[in-house]
């Protein structure tokens, strides 16, 4: 099998209410079998999904705040300086909810759509009308991943193939029962189409030819890529522990300290080096492991000293003791 990745220039900046099939369909002749990877942005910004920050906010201060708010997130995963990964609506566990601030005129921020799998199929059913042609389409977007440095581009809305190529049940070379090998085929041509994509020349599509995955009975769409919940082994991300303690839900140690003490906001005073926390009192020796536990959740060496009371030593980890 050979394929073919054809960027598609000439779209020019997409505006609201822009006819996106049109102008892929304008750009561009297409052929049967083709899949029409394109940037979640351009559709977001054809449909119009913009945000504007308050008077006088920063634009990633309003972006940390629509990402954490409950019209976007269903849950703040990691909440840090840096960067906040939230559970959003749609299920996608990602950096800002997925809201884009680059290449977007005016200081405004691009959202997602509320129904990815909607919009993908919206794009296909204007391209085969306007093109007379059997694709597939992919919306997409950039993604980190957990444990790897660096981005690529995932599927979010499906139409017209399958997310998942099931393979389980073939048999491999060596005549063993393949019991949970499940492809994430679109997730493959998404990153394969980024891989000619110009962000900053505005190339926002690409045709990916060659493949033999369409399929007009497909109905699984991206959702399909989204893990349940349930099913998710790393539910929770760095800090979850310190929050949840913090809030009351699991009894936090706060005996010798100011009632508003976060032990978020202690860990991360230890900065680049250590940290001695205030002595703390504690009659139950299940408090004081909590303590330890959330400091540990948050990333640091908390070592805790038995004695009349008990002293927590924050630290980096991999800092020297103090």
């Amino acid at each position: 099998m050979n394929i073919t990745l054809l960027p598609v220039r000439g779209i020019g900046e997409v505006r609201p209410g822009d006819d996106l099939p049109g102008l892929i369909s304008a750009a561009i002749g297409l052929r049967d079998g083709d899949v029409v990877v394109v940037s979640s942005k351009v559709v977001s910004k054809a449909m119009g999904l913009t945000a504007s920050p308050l008077p006088g906010e920063q634009v990633e201060d309003a972006r940390r705040r629509i990402a954490m708010s409950a019209e976007v997130a269903d849950d703040v995963v990691v909440d840090t300086p840096h960067v906040v990964v939230v559970r959003t609506r749609q299920g996608y566990v990602c950096a800002n909810a997925g809201i884009d601030a680059s290449n977007v005129p005016g200081g405004e921020l691009l959202l997602l759509p509320d129904d990815v799998d909607a919009a993908a199929e919206a794009l296909r059913d204007g391209l085969r009308r306007l093109a007379a042609v059997d694709v597939a389409v992919i919306v997409s977007d950039t993604f980190g991943r957990a444990w790897r440095e660096g981005q690529t581009d995932v599927a979010l809305g499906v139409a017209g193939m399958d997310a998942l190529r099931d393979e389980r049940g073939t048999v491999d070379r060596e005549g063993q029962t393949l019991r949970v090998t499940l492809i994430a085929q679109a997730d493959q041509v998404a990153g394969a189409a980024d891989m000619v994509r110009d962000k900053s020349a505005g190339v926002p599509v690409v045709v990916v030819r060659g493949l033999d995955v369409v399929d007009t009975s497909a109905t699984g769409g991206g959702k399909a890529l989204v893990r349940p919940p349930e099913t998710d082994l790393f539910p929770h991300g760095r800090g979850w522990l310190a929050r949840r303690l913090a809030t009351g839900e699991g009894a936090p140690v706060r005996a010798g300290l100011p009632e508003d003490w976060e032990w978020q906001r202690v860990a991360g005073a230890a900065g680049g080096g250590s940290f001695v926390a205030d002595r703390i009192d504690v009659a139950d020796g299940l408090a004081a492991g909590r303590a330890e536990a959330a400091l540990l959740d948050l990333g640091y060496d908390a070592v805790v000293h038995p004695g009349e009371g008990w002293t927590v030593v924050v630290r980096p980890v991999g800092g020297p003791a103090r």
